[in-house]
């Protein structure tokens, strides 16, 4: 069953556009966004917030998207390494908040991992080498714990 719903010409324009760059059609588009908005409820360690690259998930009360927090996941390390090592402010529950987010929607996320892939080899290097050979490596400060700060 459709309906309709009355939007400004400016939300229009953005949606739009947005649907052009995805190359989907627009409905679809919105039926995805408004289903993901109203989904974000069933996690409340989440937000969804604008960037340069456009509309994402985070972690509330931090800078750090979930897509950051899974592409360690990918790379190996498990939700408690996250925590303790890699991204020391978020908290455990946090961290799995991110995951499950993930679990329920892998496509959203795994478009943006595509587009970041520099990041997810940084996190495979670094738990290939270790902190402190990838810091040396890189050049970065010599704590794993710097790490997120720079990617």
């Amino acid at each position: 069953m459709e309906r309709t719903i009355t939007i400004s010409e400016q939300v229009y324009g953005s949606l739009k556009r947005q649907a052009e760059r995805n190359q989907e059609p627009l409905e679809a588009l919105v039926e995805t966004w408004l289903r993901q908005h109203l989904d974000i409820e069933l996690y409340p360690e989440l937000e969804w917030r604008e960037g340069p690259g456009g509309w994402r998930v985070g972690i509330k009360r931090t800078a750090i998207d979930v897509y950051t927090v899974v592409g360690y996941s990918l790379a190996g390390y498990s939700a408690e390494e996250i925590a303790r090592e890699l991204l020391p402010r978020l908290t455990l529950k946090q961290v799995r908040a991110a995951l499950n987010y993930y679990a329920n929607h892998p496509d959203e996320i795994d478009s943006i991992l595509n587009e970041s892939e520099t990041e997810t080899s940084k996190a495979r290097l670094c738990r290939a080498l270790g902190p402190t050979d990838y810091c040396k490596l890189t050049g970065l400060p010599g704590s794993s714990s710097s790490i997120d700060e720079h990617n």
